[in-house]
């Protein structure tokens, strides 16, 4: 067997294993409003709020994975459906506007467009959406074909979360111009309680503070990490079995995370078996329970 051939064959199994955990593996979408109010998705069921007193409201959505917060309202007069991945899940006119992608991790920047990752093998972009769906490729790269999670910084650069080395997962950061580059890479450890179908370096979901420090959720390890504008990684929650985070969301500098409680393998692919919950962990470190889901 050639290396070409050895390459090609690891690339493969990479991406089969992504394809795999995106399927099996419930939503990671989770944001909080100007008001402190707190959206995640919920596989089983569509998208729940929780407001500033902690009421837990259902909002009828679409079972997708990812979801974004239109803070000015560029898409809040879209239709409910539109493109071929995008539903708006608050009222048309609503701003806030909410935004869920059926295939693919995708961020509202502050320009007022859309990105998303096109992760499917044989396009792996990033990619533009004007509120009158003109679309554009912003950059092309084979790595985008891992990318599990999307976020955008102050300055308007975008942040990923990729896995195109399994073992090691990297945080990367693409500036408007296309130019990518390296923020951290994350080993998960290998004596973990793994979640089922993943591997302890993978992560999902990840937010960006105002002042450029990166919060990711490293859904294999079953924690949350800290990562300074410099790179420098460190772990602020640690949760245990059975829960695992799978998105996070800053707000006044409160880490909200979104967790799900693990399933037996017969479960895997029933979405509703899936139970999510949202905590906090304060800036004093503290961690609280939000709100929990139940079935």
């Amino acid at each position: 067997m050639t290396l070409k051939t050895k390459v090609i064959l690891v690339f493969a199994f990479i991406q089969m294993l992504v394809s795999t955990l995106a399927s099996a593996h419930p939503g990671s979408g989770i944001i909080v409003d100007k008001y402190g109010q707190i959206y995640f998705t919920d596989t089983g069921k569509g998208v729940w709020k929780i407001d500033v007193q902690g009421k837990l409201t259902y909002l009828p959505a679409s079972r997708f994975h990812w979801m974004t917060i239109d803070a000015t309202g560029y898409f809040a007069e879209s239709s409910k459906n539109f493109g071929q991945y995008f539903e708006r899940v608050t009222p048309q006119s609503s701003i806030p506007a909410l935004i869920m992608c059926s295939d693919f991790p995708l961020v509202v920047n502050k320009d007022g467009n859309i990105y998303y990752a096109d992760t499917r093998p044989g396009f792996a972009q990033i990619i533009k959406r004007t509120p009158d769906g003109k679309e554009s490729v912003l950059v092309s790269n084979k790595i985008f074909e891992f990318i599990s999670g999307i976020a955008v910084g102050t300055d308007g650069s975008l942040y990923i979360t990729e896995a195109s080395n399994a073992n090691a997962n990297t945080i990367r950061k693409i500036t408007m111009s296309g130019t990518i580059s390296i923020i951290a890479t994350f080993v998960g450890k290998s004596d973990i309680d793994l979640p089922l179908e993943t591997v302890p370096s993978y992560c999902r979901g990840l937010a960006v503070d105002s002042t450029g420090t990166i919060y990711v959720a490293a859904t294999g390890s079953r924690s949350v990490l800290k990562i300074t504008p410099q790179g420098k990684v460190t772990t602020i929650l640690q949760t245990t079995s059975p829960w695992s985070p799978t998105g996070v969301a800053v707000f006044n500098g409160i880490v909200h995370v979104l967790e799900w409680h693990d399933v037996t393998a017969e479960n895997l692919e029933v979405r509703s078996a899936w139970i999510p919950r949202v905590r906090k962990i304060g800036a004093d470190g503290k961690v609280t329970t939000v709100a929990t889901v139940s079935r």
